[in-house]
């Protein structure tokens, strides 16, 4: 797979750092975007905001469309919503979900840095034949200022004894807790029942995403942070490839 590419990055950075503020994206917040004409349905490049945050689902396909559909923001406690596709049970809340191998890239709006703490995840089903005990993974790519990045790969439990999925609850650790990110992307791998795993080519990297919690690292306005902000945003705008293996 191709390699994420970003332009020229600033290396300096305003050292004097305040004290991490936590905060949780839920996804309960009204879908705030005037890129996203068919929310809480997400085609790829569309944008939404939450919890002053900015989220980008888009495609990593070579041959992705604008529109093509990659992400939702799903009512949980709608037994509806989720018709065609087997989704986690047991969370009445909103939750993200990524769709056809989709991508989801965020940062924070003002340009902070942060980082992430832990989060809810469960794989999505499409619906057609059985799911193994481990259905898929989740990784994390975190971005650093300096353009260089870290991951963590999560496991992705199948169906219970009933059939059916659910959230589990996730704590980063390393880097992840340590390092301060201006972007952060997350993909799924699809599992078959000998253990492997692939992204990108079957549309069934498929998550559901809940309750990430992440600290904002306060940081002084300057020049440097406010262009290095624009340039990586710029980057995802321009829909770049994200490293599955």
């Amino acid at each position: 797979m191709k390699k994420l590419a970003f332009g020229a990055v600033a290396a300096a950075m305003v050292a004097c750092l305040g004290s991490a503020q936590a905060g949780v994206i839920t996804f309960d917040e009204p879908i705030n975007s005037p890129f996203a004409p068919f929310a809480p349905f997400f085609g790829d490049g569309d944008e939404f905001y939450q919890s002053d945050f900015w989220l980008q689902p888009f495609s990593n396909a070579a041959e992705a469309q604008p529109g093509d559909l990659v992400g939702a923001v799903v009512d949980g406690s709608d037994p509806f919503a989720c018709s065609t596709m087997l989704c986690p049970t047991g969370n009445a809340s909103n939750y993200y979900a990524s769709l056809n191998d989709g991508v989801l890239a965020l940062g924070h709006l003002g340009g902070n840095f942060f980082r992430v703490n832990g989060f809810d995840a469960s794989f999505l089903g499409n619906g057609v034949g059985a799911l193994p005990a481990v259905a898929g993974l989740l990784r994390l790519q975190g971005i650093r200022a300096n353009g260089t990045s870290i991951t963590q790969t999560y496991l992705l439990d199948g169906p219970d004894a009933n059939g059916n999925l659910g959230f589990d609850s996730y704590l980063t650790t390393g880097a992840f807790r340590t390092t301060n990110l201006v972007m952060l992307f997350a993909f799924g791998f699809a599992c078959n029942e000998l253990g492997t795993c692939n992204a990108f080519t079957t549309n069934r990297g498929q998550f559901a995403l809940d309750n990430l919690d992440v600290s904002v690292i306060p940081e002084p306005a300057s020049l440097a942070l406010a262009t290095l902000s624009l340039g990586l945003m710029g980057a995802v705008h321009r829909r770049r490839r994200v490293v599955a293996a």
